[in-house]
């Protein structure tokens, strides 16, 4: 049931964080024209329980979604891995903490509250804001493409083509993350706030030891590089017995 109900928060996410931000703004306008502090008590308990609701899914989502698989993306075309369920609830739930504290400093700040230290607080929740949301909906992750590996982030990109990694040796991997091990590092192409040698691809939304394999396999099989992005080369690549091993026992 966990894993369905991380399934429906990825495949509708941008739903997710619009319903967060016109929920917090209702409790917050009520709270607001509520007409006593018991109703505006209660108001602020209901935020507080949902954004610490969403935030405990979202720890239990960095725990269990792991998914061994990958989706095919003819368009462009690239294998990439799943978006993070989690960052995902993690986004909702600081949407819910934000709202909250811009809401009650607009209310601090008419009744003429002195507000010399906590007036930056929003202004932290707002910052953090500008970096998860677009974490949580732009095409960002790890992708497969024939001309190689590509990591984005929020901050900068890099691209590993499939020359610069030293091939036929496995690529190491843990719970966390999967380590590319580069014959040619001078190849390797960084945008943005990307730096040093060392290679790592994140791995919380998807099972390391998969993504670890499937760049492994096209490192060593050059022949199948221009098919990567398609149905039928990822269901060829998922029907490998040692990857359908790997599935089965996700």
């Amino acid at each position: 049931m966990m894993i369905s109900l991380l399934d429906w928060v990825v495949r509708w996410r941008a739903a997710v964080l619009a319903a967060a931000l016109l929920i917090a703004a209702g409790f917050a306008v009520l709270a607001h024209t509520g007409g006593s502090d018991g109703v505006e008590d209660l108001i602020a308990g209901l935020h507080l329980l949902l954004a610490f609701a969403l935030l405990t899914l979202a720890v239990a989502a960095d725990r269990t979604s792991q998914p061994a698989r990958l989706v095919a993306r003819p368009e462009l075309p690239a294998f990439e891995v799943p978006p993070n369920p989690g960052v995902v609830l993690r986004t909702a739930g600081f949407t819910f903490m934000t709202v909250m504290c811009v809401a009650s400093l607009v209310r601090d700040v008419a009744a003429g509250d002195d507000l010399e230290f906590w007036r930056f607080l929003p202004v932290v929740f707002v910052g953090l804001l500008a970096f998860l949301w677009p974490s949580a909906l732009g095409p960002f992750g790890v992708r497969l493409r024939p001309d190689g590996v590509v990591d984005r982030h929020v901050f900068g990109t890099l691209l590993v083509p499939w020359e610069a990694l030293a091939t036929p040796y496995p690529f190491a991997h843990d719970r966390e993350q999967a380590t590319l091990a580069l014959a040619h590092p001078e190849l390797a192409r960084r945008r943005g706030l990307r730096h040093g040698r060392s290679v790592s691809l994140p791995t919380r939304s998807v099972k390391a030891e998969l993504l670890a394999r499937a760049i492994h396999e096209y490192a060593n099989r050059p022949e199948l590089r221009t098919a990567i992005g398609s149905e039928t080369e990822l269901a060829r690549f998922l029907g490998i017995p040692q990857i359908i091993a790997l599935t089965e026992n996700a």
